[in-house]
């Protein structure tokens, strides 16, 4: 039998929502995470079943491009499969929402790396125990994400200290929460006047509790604003970059 791709319904509550009634971008990427471990859950390769033999899933890298954000009471269907792999290196896994009539209302891709408990490092995914179906020629977005240099002018503009409430099963900040820091460090008028289109973060190096982040922001281009998440004892450690794209 062919594999199917997953799919999740969720229903925008008032808690998932920000001061303008608006889904709040993180809890769309907390959505999204749900929709991947139902999928790794019905392909055979879920959470505990992987730590069982020594090996987790972790995202390296994320976009998500946004035409419509969702408000309080609409409901969405979001679905994700893995499209591939890339130089045996990387899983790639890609996100399409749609609205209850079956617009598209975002697209998204990610690349997750295959890392050995014992080791830490990662593997090659192909080499996997529960390999997942992989669904080729099947893109959200078909762009590879790269690193992201830094610019121009750099300033600090906010500092984040790592509590109990950041931190997921894995014992680091969970990356949903990434996304709150980093629009945190907008101020109110700036998010109002410009609408937020995309967001790409990459994940560079684990946070855990307690550890201090400061939020460097570059000289912005035209439509994005670029950010790094440092290290507040060692600035020379980047914990995330992110690049985040308004629209005119």
């Amino acid at each position: 039998m062919n594999p199917e791709i997953t799919t999740k319904t969720f229903s925008v509550r008032f808690s998932d929502c920000d001061h303008h009634s608006r889904l709040r971008v993180s809890n769309l990427f907390r959505f999204m995470e749900e929709t991947v471990i139902s999928d790794a859950e019905k392909n055979g390769y879920g959470i505990w079943k992987m730590v069982k033999h020594g090996y987790t899933y972790a995202i390296s890298r994320i976009k998500l491009r946004l035409h419509h954000t969702p408000l309080w009471g609409e409901k969405l269907n979001i679905s994700t499969w893995t499209k591939g792999y890339y130089k045996n290196k990387v899983t790639l896994k890609d996100y399409l929402i749609q609205d209850a009539m079956g617009n598209s209302i975002a697209q998204g891709t990610s690349s997750w790396l295959l890392v050995n408990l014992k080791t830490g490092k990662a593997e090659d995914p192909t080499l996997s125990p529960f390999p997942p179906p992989i669904f080729e020629n099947k893109d959200a977005l078909p762009q590879m994400l790269s690193i992201l240099e830094p610019g121009t002018e750099p300033v600090e503009v906010l500092k984040k200290h790592a509590r109990y409430s950041d931190l997921d099963l894995n014992q680091h900040v969970n990356h949903c929460r990434y996304v709150d820091w980093i629009l945190d460090a907008f101020s109110l008028e700036e998010l109002k006047t410009r609408s937020l289109r995309s967001i790409q973060i990459n994940f560079i190096s684990q946070i855990a509790y307690d550890e201090k982040i400061k939020i460097i922001r570059f000289k912005n281009s035209k439509f994005h604003a670029l950010m790094f998440g440092v290290n507040a004892k060692d600035p020379s450690i980047v914990h995330f970059q992110a690049r985040i794209g308004f629209g005119t």
